[in-house]
């Protein structure tokens, strides 16, 4: 569904969403924790303004890029193209009726669990689409234990804590099993960026593991339960599959993954909703086989003609 004409409105959401994400929902949320910190509360509060105000820029680029992906959608006319521009144009209707109050909060989450579910249905893929349908899994369990309360579930604390779990590890296995959104192998290089991220995260977490479970739920909606190894290992496979998409030339896959990466699974806002909405369509609507960059071809050509020749 995305056209190549809309790369940079995307890349644009993508960098910005990372922005807001380090310094808006981590480095404000982290520095006001630390002691110590009074006399750097200039600088702290340079961070955040420049955090707010990538938010609202992300929230315009958000905008921007949903209608673009329902436009595409509509303009392709094929019955997957179709229903997911009807299922954007319903989240952008449901979303302003939230943000005017002509309909509770709850609605807003309810109908966003329910667009992931459309758009995974829609673009199917088989084995390839585990990645996604892990999840959307995760966002289900995450969303649901917050929505069900205002729905009138009921649920009792071992319940809520069952829900978070599921959603955890759903949320670990999409992480592990994201390379098979790859149209190829990642390079050696790339593997060996994916093995040096889990172990620095692992580490990471090891030495902060209070305070980073903390932030897993604050940004991906998820409370931190597992071993540190499982989100190490997670996060390695998204760094492997983001970075050999977007350099083989899949980067609506890469974008797509920055995007539900900032979005999260715990139905937190309308515009982290909009984020994974965004990403999942990135994804789903990636070409199979993505157009080979030129220079790559030059560079397939000459290892075929020195081969030749020997």
């Amino acid at each position: 569904m995305p056209k190549t004409a809309d790369r940079p409105l995307l890349t644009a959401l993508a960098g910005v969403a990372v922005v807001e994400l380090v310094l808006l929902r981590l480095g404000t949320r982290t520095l006001i924790h630390i002691p110590g910190l009074g006399r750097f509360e200039d600088p702290i509060h340079i961070v955040a303004e420049v955090g707010r105000f990538a938010y609202y820029l992300a929230v315009v680029l958000l905008l921007s890029t949903l209608v673009t992906l329902a436009y595409r959608g509509f303009q392709e006319r094929s019955l997957q193209s179709s229903g997911n521009g009807a299922v954007v144009v319903g989240f952008l209707l449901v979303a302003g009726a939230g943000r005017l109050e002509m309909i509770p909060p709850p609605w807003v989450g309810g109908y966003a669990t329910l667009a992931m579910v459309i758009v995974l249905v829609f673009g199917w893929k088989g084995w390839r689409s585990v990645p996604l349908l892990m999840f959307v899994v995760a966002a289900l369990a995450a969303g649901w234990s917050a929505l069900g309360q205002e729905f009138g579930a009921g649920f009792a604390v071992d319940q809520v804590d069952t829900l978070l779990l599921v959603a955890e590890l759903a949320l670990v296995l999409a992480g592990i099993t994201s390379p098979l959104l790859l149209n190829q192998r990642p390079s050696r290089s790339v593997l060996l960026g994916g093995v040096a991220t889990t172990v620095l995260f692992t580490t990471i977490l090891v030495a902060a593991n209070s305070t980073m479970s903390i932030l897993l739920l604050w940004t991906a909606g998820v409370p931190g339960w597992l071993p540190a190894i499982s989100y190490g290992v997670a996060l390695g496979g998204l760094v492997i599959t983001g970075w050999s998409a977007l350099s083989t030339g899949q980067w609506s896959v890469g974008l797509g993954l920055v995007l539900l990466a900032a979005g999260g699974v715990g139905m937190i806002s309308t515009y982290q909703s909009g984020l994974v909405l965004a990403g999942l369509l990135l994804i789903v609507g990636a070409p199979k086989d993505p157009h080979v960059p030129p220079i790559q071809r030059v560079e397939e050509q000459s290892e075929a003609s020195t081969f030749a020749h020997v």
